[in-house]
């Protein structure tokens, strides 16, 4: 029952997501691959895969793509790496893609009241901490 009903919250919320950064070239993975390429230049795509838990095949389809839309470009850094780098068009998108999500969250807080909404990230955050600790000790 937990888990589908964290799914159905989670649908939800990426639904307000999608539909913030409607009319823009980004999705939410990308918005999100943006952004930390924005925040931490030269990041690599097997650093971000191994974040975010997803494949390396993945990230560097969205990184592809970001590459085709002129946000982000790929450099050689030391040794045979090659770091993500954001254009000056990629950060401006990025700022807005950041301020879509953010104005879609603060919507999300109003619906479900600023106690419960404060409540739930509370709930979520420690339920991940617990099993986050709980897996490191298997």
């Amino acid at each position: 029952m937990l888990r589908g009903r964290l799914h159905e919250v989670s649908a939800l919320i990426e639904q307000r997501g999608e539909a913030a950064l409607s009319g823009t070239s980004l999705s939410l993975p990308l918005n999100h691959l943006l952004y930390a390429v924005v925040t931490e230049p030269g990041v690599t795509v097997t650093e971000i895969a191994r974040r975010l838990n997803k494949s390396q095949q993945a990230i560097s389809q969205a990184a592809d793509r970001l590459e085709r839309l002129g946000f982000i470009e790929r450099r050689v850094g030391t040794g045979r790496s090659v770091g993500l780098h954001a254009t000056a068009a990629g950060r401006t998108t990025s700022a807005d893609g950041v301020h879509r999500e953010l104005a879609a969250e603060v919507r999300t807080r109003e619906v479900l009241g600023f106690d419960r909404f404060d409540t739930l990230v509370a709930i979520l955050e420690s339920a991940r901490d617990a099993l986050l600790q709980d897996a490191a000790t298997d």
